[in-house]
C-alpha cells in the first residue's frame, strides 16, 4: 500500500473538503454495529475506495470537458454525454476507440447499464463504481443514464441498438443502493432483454419497485420463466439489514445528514423533478420491507431468500440451518453471509475480505452469486466491477431460444 494517506489533507481546499464530506459521510453510512470506519479509511482497501472517489472529483465539475476525453483517451476509450442539454435524461456512454472498426469486421460488443444511487449525479459515480476500468480493460460497452427508471432504459437501449454494434445476447446491468432497485424494476418488467445482473447495497428481495408499485403475479411469473442470473455485493455493515441475510434490524437512523457543504451540486438538478424520485412521500425511494408483527424475524428473512431462490430456479435453503448460524458458526463466511451455498469461498483484495458463495440453479448453471465485503458501509465496493463482470460474462442469452447459457465471453467473439 502506498505510504500516502488519501484522505490526509493537501492544501488543494476544494478536494479536501470534497474528501472531509465523504469521510463524514463513511462515518455515518453504517449500521453502527460493529462497523470501523476509521479502521476502513486506514485500510489499504479504504485507500483504494479514496483513490477511486479523488478520482471522480477532479472531473465532476467539467464532466464534458477536455480533460476528461483525455483521460479517457489514455485508455482507449471514448466518452460521450448524450442529451446534455437536459440534466435528466442525459446519459454517458463509454465505448472502446476501436469500435467503428471492428464493427466492420462483424464484431458485436456487450454493454454494460450501471445505475448510480440515489440522487447521485453521473459524473460522481462514474468513478468509484470502477467500470471505466473494467470497459479499459475488457473492450466492452458501458452506459449510465441519470433517469434510471426501466422506461428510459429501455429507450436507450433501443437506440443503442439501432446505432451501435450492440451484442443483444449480452445486455447486462448493475447499480448501487437505489440504482439497485432499478436494476430490479427493470428485471421483472423487460427480463427477456436481460443476460445478468449486480446489484450493491440492496435487500435481498422486495415485492415492489422504486415507486412503492407492487410487481403483480404475471410479473414475477414471466421473471421466473425467463431466468435472469443474479448477484448481489453488500458490505459487512450496510445501514440496513443486508448482511447477514439471516438476521434484520431496523435501518439505523442516522441522527443527521452528512456533511455535503462542499459538494458541486449542478445548477440544473432538481430533486422535485427527479423521474426517479417519490415526490411527497414518506421516502424519495421505496419502502423498506420489514417483519410482520409477531412474525419470527429470522424465519422471515430466510424466506425472503427463498422467494429469491425460486426466481431463479434454485433449490431453497434449509430455514433452521440458516438461523443456527447466527450463534457459533464453524466458519466466519456462515457468520458473514447467513446462509450456504453450494460453492464457498473466501477472498482477499486490498487486505479486506470478501465472503462469497454461489448457488447453481436445477440445470446447474450458477444462477445466485452473494458476497460481502469486510468493514464496509453503504457505498460502491471496490471490487463491484471487477467481482460483477467476472459473474455476467459467463452468461449469454441465446437468440434462438431466448435462454441463458453458460458461455464466457471472449474478445475475439
Amino acid at each position: 500500500m502506498s505510504q500516502e494517506n488519501i484522505w490526509a489533507p493537501t492544501g488543494q481546499t476544494i478536494i479536501d473538503g470534497k474528501m472531509a464530506d465523504v469521510a463524514d459521510y463513511l462515518r455515518l453510512a453504517n449500521n453502527g454495529r460493529g462497523a470501523d470506519p476509521e479502521a476502513f479509511m486506514k485500510s489499504e482497501y479504504g485507500q483504494a475506495y479514496g483513490r477511486l472517489i479523488k478520482l471522480g472529483f477532479q472531473f465532476e465539475e467539467d464532466p464534458t470537458g477536455k480533460a476528461i476525453t483525455e483521460f479517457y483517451a489514455k485508455l482507449g476509450l471514448n466518452r460521450q454525454m448524450y442529451e446534455n442539454d437536459d440534466y435528466y435524461k442525459r446519459w454517458l456512454l463509454i465505448t472502446p476507440q476501436e469500435l467503428a472498426t471492428q464493427a466492420a469486421l462483424g464484431k458485436y460488443y456487450p454493454v454494460v447499464f450501471v445505475n448510480h444511487g440515489g440522487s447521485v449525479p453521473v459524473p460522481v459515480d462514474e468513478f468509484q463504481c470502477g467500470w471505466w476500468q473494467v470497459a479499459a480493460d475488457e473492450r466492452i460497452i458501458v452506459v449510465m443514464l441519470q433517469n434510471t427508471n426501466c422506461e428510459n432504459v429501455q429507450r436507450v437501449l433501443d437506440r443503442l441498438e439501432e446505432l451501435y454494434p450492440i451484442d443483444t445476447e449480452r445486455v447486462y446491468m448493475t447499480g448501487e443502493s437505489q440504482g439497485g432497485y432499478e436494476v430490479t424494476s427493470a428485471l421483472f418488467r423487460m427480463p427477456a432483454r436481460i443476460t445478468a445482473v449486480v446489484t450493491c447495497g440492496n435487500d435481498i428481495w422486495r415485492d415492489w419497485d422504486n415507486f412503492n408499485v407492487p410487481f403483480t403475479d404475471t410479473e414475477k411469473k414471466n421473471l421466473k420463466d425467463t431466468f435472469v442470473p443474479f448477484m448481489q455485493v453488500v458490505g459487512q455493515y450496510e445501514a440496513s439489514s443486508f448482511a447477514p441475510v439471516n438476521d434484520w434490524y431496523a435501518r439505523k437512523e442516522w441522527g443527521r445528514h452528512a456533511d455535503a457543504s462542499h459538494t458541486y451540486v449542478d445548477p440544473r438538478r432538481d430533486d422535485q423533478r427527479d423521474p426517479t424520485h417519490i415526490v411527497g412521500g414518506k421516502r424519495p425511494f421505496s419502502d423498506l420491507p420489514e417483519p410482520p408483527v409477531g412474525v419470527d424475524k429470522h424465519a422471515w428473512m430466510i424466506e425472503r431468500l427463498n422467494t429469491r431462490m425460486a426466481s431463479l430456479g434454485c433449490a431453497p435453503r434449509d430455514v433452521a440451518t440458516c438461523i443456527s448460524y447466527l450463534d457459533n458458526p464453524e466458519i466466519d463466511l456462515h457468520k458473514a453471509i447467513g446462509f450456504y451455498g453450494d460453492e464457498e469461498q473466501t477472498m482477499e483484495f486490498y487486505g479486506y475480505k470478501h465472503w462469497r458463495l454461489d448457488i447453481h440453479n436445477r440445470i446447474g448453471l450458477d444462477a445466485f452469486r452473494y458476497v460481502v465485503v469486510e468493514n464496509s458501509g453503504h457505498h460502491w465496493p471496490v471490487m463491484a466491477a471487477k467481482l460483477g463482470w467476472d459473474f455476467m460474462k459467463q452468461f449469454r442469452r441465446d437468440t434462438a431460444t431466448s435462454k441463458i447459457v453458460a458461455d464466457t465471453y471472449q474478445l475475439t467473439r
